[in-house]
């Protein structure tokens, strides 16, 4: 059983640092200058909680261009169960409740989960680029109603 949330109080924030550090930094050897921003205080945070455990989190901020996904982990642990998806359609549902007229989402992914972003509807766009030593492309999504 799992619940998303918007991550709100401290607690819940470290609980997003947590996971992210976790996947980011020491799975994938992020520098932590890199994978922590000034960004992470303009942006909303979400958790997955699987049984009352946070095991995924992701974030999203209003941009000039529309709306950016950012920092979409699942602790290894909880992979393979559809969080990263759930949290991503979490995100888009709350962003287009914020924002009513945001059409344009879009984000910068790993080369490697980029099958989980096209089976939401995401297309790549531009050349893949490298961000914190891992190649990315960037990929967006246009809703129409």
């Amino acid at each position: 059983m799992f619940k998303i949330i918007q991550a709100k109080s401290l607690e819940e924030i470290h609980e997003v640092f947590d996971i992210r550090i976790e996947v980011f930094v020491v799975e994938q050897a992020c520098l932590p200058s890199e994978e922590f921003d000034e960004l992470d205080a303009q942006a909303k945070h979400y958790l997955l909680l699987e049984d009352g455990k946070p095991v995924a989190t992701g974030r999203y901020r209003k941009t000039d261009k529309g709306i950016k996904i950012e920092r979409i982990a699942t602790l290894a642990s909880a992979r393979g169960k559809g969080y990263a998806s759930q949290i991503v359609q979490h995100i888009i549902q709350e962003a287009r409740s914020a924002y009513p007229d945001a059409t344009y989402f879009y984000l910068h992914s790993q080369q490697t989960v980029m099958p989980l972003y096209a089976s939401l509807g995401f297309i790549p766009f531009g050349e893949t680029f490298i961000e914190a030593d891992i190649v990315h492309q960037a990929m967006s999504l246009i809703i129409r109603d």
